[in-house]
């Protein structure tokens, strides 16, 4: 008989708490959905998801309008309840990335083939305005020199010329303004499995160990100073090396 009322109720207990998680899922994904549609206009269905790093659920959707078209997510913060997602930094990432294509290649500093990528760090807007509607907050609205990071692929390996160093220093006078880093990569063969032949400069607005600040570098001859470049070596990873192809020892 005992053990027929501990079977009972551990049936119900587990019943219970199966309903109350699955109108505690159902609130979670209203509440997510409302936050959806009075932030973007969009009526939408949300896949939720255990967030194992916020606690709850995080929220998974799809948005359709033309400017916002794209896959994204939501989480809670814990701390107040609130709710964050990743559509500006999305919406940011592609505006810098289709802007400073166009500038460099009306500059002649990028060919059509060339990429640019751009790095929105998660978290960024949340001390700006959220609101996107009508249309996005540009990125260029707020202070995205102090985080903005870009990417440039030159489809070309680094042959330590001038004409190599001054198309760099058209890309930083072209972008210092709006960006935090730019990262300058050199791939001769840009679709193949190379990396240990490819060569890489950082320049930043702050000035780090092996990477110099964008105000600087003015000239070819602040370049040759620097003379130091990384990439990827088959034995230690990554290792510096002198512009002239020789590793570079401390």
């Amino acid at each position: 008989m005992r053990k027929r009322w501990f079977v009972a109720t551990a049936v119900a207990v587990t019943a219970l708490g199966t309903t109350w998680s699955t109108y505690a899922k159902q609130d979670e994904e209203e509440r997510y959905e409302s936050y959806i549609e009075d932030t973007y206009g969009e009526d939408v269905e949300v896949t939720l998801k255990r967030d194992w790093k916020m606690g709850g659920y995080a929220a998974e959707f799809t948005l359709t309008d033309p400017i916002l078209e794209g896959d994204y997510w939501a989480e809670t913060y814990q701390t107040d309840q609130t709710i964050h997602d990743n559509v500006l930094e999305h919406v940011w990432q592609q505006e810098a990335e289709d802007t400073f294509k166009e500038r460099l290649e009306q500059l002649d500093l990028l060919t059509e083939a060339e990429t640019v990528r751009a790095s929105v760090p998660t978290g960024v807007d949340e001390d700006v305005a959220t609101t996107v509607r009508p249309t996005p907050t540009s990125v260029f609205d707020v202070e995205s020199k102090e985080f903005l990071d870009v990417s440039i692929m030159f489809h070309e390996k680094w042959s330590n010329t001038d004409a190599q160093k001054q198309r760099m220093l058209g890309v930083i006078r072209a972008l210092e303004d709006d960006v935090y880093s730019i990262h300058f990569s050199f791939d001769g063969t840009p679709y193949e499995d190379d990396d240990f032949t490819e060569r890489y400069l950082n320049v930043a607005r702050d000035s780090f160990p092996g990477e110099p600040a964008m105000h600087e570098i003015q000239t070819i001859e602040d370049l040759n100073r620097h003379d130091r470049l990384y990439g990827f070596d088959e034995t230690t990873f990554i290792y510096d090396y002198h512009f002239d192809g020789t590793k570079y020892e401390d």
